[in-house]
């Protein structure tokens, strides 16, 4: 079996069990002979059903031209079928509702992709352990006062805190400000508070909470002063 003859006159369900052969290396060609044979055999009718569907999304052809190839893609990744999950019964449909299902869910993480914000997070992300030096904030004299009476306020309100507390509170603040809480802190940060504090993190999350109900008790009391 060595020519793309052979492999073309095979069953869709023999051509998946090829693809699957793909890290063996007496078979890899031949698996990635089943692939192009089965992404021949089908994408042309993929891109007939998902080129409208991006259309009325406001997409052109060549959003589901890319889509389609990502949904291929996923097939080369992970070419197990089970016909039996499968509300078709004729494989060659099954198939198709199995590939169009794949493109429907790219699209929908392409359409929300475009409508969320970046993640700001770069992974230089560090521990903060203090509060930033005041004189770099602002040059503006009534500015630098206000900013200069917040400082000490928090500053005494974190004093009351034990220097687990204040770390995760000025770390979680500070990131939490630069994100609008729309992200939760990246794994390789949380990590690293893990490691420094010797806390777990649903141990971290109870730290959390405690060092906001202080810090913020404590602001009522006395910024109202």
């Amino acid at each position: 079996m060595n020519n793309s003859q052979d492999l073309n006159n095979e069953a869709t369900e023999s051509l998946l069990e090829y693809i699957q052969w793909k890290d063996e290396p007496d078979y890899a060609e031949i698996a990635k002979e089943a692939f192009r044979v089965f992404t021949f055999r089908y994408q042309l009718e993929l891109l007939k059903k998902l080129t409208p569907i991006c259309k009325n999304w406001g997409y052109d052809k060549q959003v589901a031209t890319e889509l389609a190839y990502e949904a291929f893609n996923r097939i080369w990744k992970y070419p197990k079928f089970d016909l039996s999950k499968s509300k078709q019964k004729d494989y060659h449909k099954a198939i198709k509702f199995y590939l169009f299902g794949i493109a429907k869910r790219l699209l929908a993480d392409y359409k929300k992709s475009e409508t969320e914000e970046p993640n700001p997070f770069t992974g230089d992300e560090e521990i903060i352990r203090d509060l930033p030096d005041i004189e770099t904030l602002s040059d503006d004299k009534v500015r630098k006062a206000e900013l200069k009476r917040m400082y000490e306020l928090l500053n005494g309100a974190l004093s009351r805190l034990t220097p687990k507390h204040k770390v995760i509170y000025l770390t979680y603040k500070h990131y939490e400000s630069l994100t609008n809480e729309g992200y939760n802190l990246p794994r390789h940060l949380t990590k690293k508070l893990q490691d420094e504090l010797d806390l777990t993190q649903n141990s971290i999350r109870v730290y959390k909470k405690q060092a906001i109900e202080a810090v913020n008790t404590h602001l009522k009391i006395y910024g109202s002063k």
